[in-house]
């Protein structure tokens, strides 16, 4: 599914985010690839998921509240780098813990529980919709390695 293809590269984002930190980078340069990386990826893929997926669930499915709460969290962690002038480590560290925890919440209980319970045919007619629409989607590409360790030099 592209949705869990999509999850793989939300936790390559999250790896960057922690060597990054480990290499002692500007929480500025982390949190700039975190806003750009959000707003060009995570955004269009939590649209996708609150759009096609969640309504396929009881509105009041604790599966479904969880998926939802995790979708305001991170967002409003990203609101809260956007317009915070000094980052801290400890907001890097909350999005990317919560992003990772939040795919895994999807990946390993959320999905396998739509899959059960949904028709196979509405699963492939979501699947055929997010097939078409992600032809004209454009990857999230950073020029700012930072989560590679500089060449040394002799």
């Amino acid at each position: 599914m592209l949705l869990s293809r999509e999850h793989h590269t939300g936790l390559l984002t999250v790896w960057k985010i922690r060597q990054g930190l480990r290499l002692n980078i500007s929480t500025e340069r982390i949190a700039d690839f975190i806003i750009n990386g959000f707003e060009c990826e995570e955004e269009p893929h939590f649209c996708e998921e609150e759009q096609l997926l969640f309504p396929l669930l009881p509105e009041q499915l604790d599966l479904r509240l969880n998926a939802e709460a995790d979708h305001a969290a991170i967002r409003k962690i990203v609101a809260v780098l956007h317009q915070t002038a000094r980052i801290s480590v400890e907001d890097i560290e909350a999005f990317a813990n919560l992003l990772e925890a939040h795919i895994r919440f999807e990946e390993r209980i959320l999905f396998p529980y739509i899959e059960k319970e949904v028709a196979p045919d509405v699963l492939e007619k979501i699947g055929y919709k997010l097939s078409v629409d992600h032809e004209h989607k454009v990857s999230f590409e950073w020029e700012d390695a930072f989560w590679l360790k500089p060449k040394q030099t002799i």
